[in-house]
């Protein structure tokens, strides 16, 4: 399974660890399909379209196995007020992950049933914009990720600063979307097809933002 380059997440001991890790694991292959996804939309290609839903079902099973792994370490452990935060904060950052993963599935979706029925493909200047939001959000998922394997208190409160730079891109994306459809209404099926899509492209920087607070949870703050 794919880990997150330079994994170093030591922070715990044990059950705990292990979990930990299990998250980690998940974040990497949530980061990778996230990637694969945009690619798939912005550059249309079907190929990465299937491979991300394929993978679907992998991280869908991090997801079922992450939480079991948290109920078995509460219950074997019995663990301390700190070790509890940080099992509660592993399991919403799964949350986030899965859902974050869940967004990425759209854009692939998208892709192959649009492609198989009327091919709503997004023109040069759309594609132009998904790339763009993507590179942000793809940032902020990998900014976020490391930041909780390395439990950084400096790195994850950097994400949170950075969230508006993604809200601001996503508020500019949507007027440019729109002017297009103003300009030609021939275009506005389309439009509104990528106005979905770029929704989804910024809850993914949500979802990110809020692994990063889970970072700061752990670390008591």
């Amino acid at each position: 399974m794919p880990l997150l380059e330079g994994h170093t997440a030591r922070a715990f001991d044990g059950d705990l660890s292990a979990l930990h890790v299990h998250a980690v694991e998940m974040g990497g292959l949530v980061l990778d399909q996230v990637q694969l996804a945009i690619s798939a939309y912005a550059d249309w290609l079907r190929p990465q379209a299937h491979q991300v839903l394929e993978r679907e079902r992998q991280v869908n099973a991090y997801d079922r196995t992450i939480e079991a792994e948290s109920l078995q370490v509460i219950a074997r452990r019995q663990p301390m007020a700190s070790d509890l935060r940080a099992v509660f904060a592993i399991d919403k950052v799964v949350t986030q992950l899965e859902r974050a993963g869940d967004e990425a599935k759209k854009l692939a979706v998208t892709v192959l049933a649009d492609s198989e029925t009327r091919g709503f493909r997004p023109g040069h200047a759309m594609a132009r914009d998904a790339r763009q939001l993507g590179r942000l959000v793809t940032q902020s998922m990998r900014a976020s990720l490391d930041a909780f394997d390395r439990l950084d208190e400096a790195a994850a409160a950097q994400v949170l600063r950075q969230d508006h730079e993604i809200d601001q891109e996503y508020a500019a994306t949507l007027r440019r979307i729109m002017t297009r459809a103003l300009e030609d209404p021939r275009l506005m099926h389309g439009v509104i097809e990528a106005a979905f899509m770029m929704r989804s492209l910024e809850r993914i920087g949500d979802h990110a933002r809020n692994v990063a607070r889970q970072v700061l949870f752990i670390l008591g703050h």
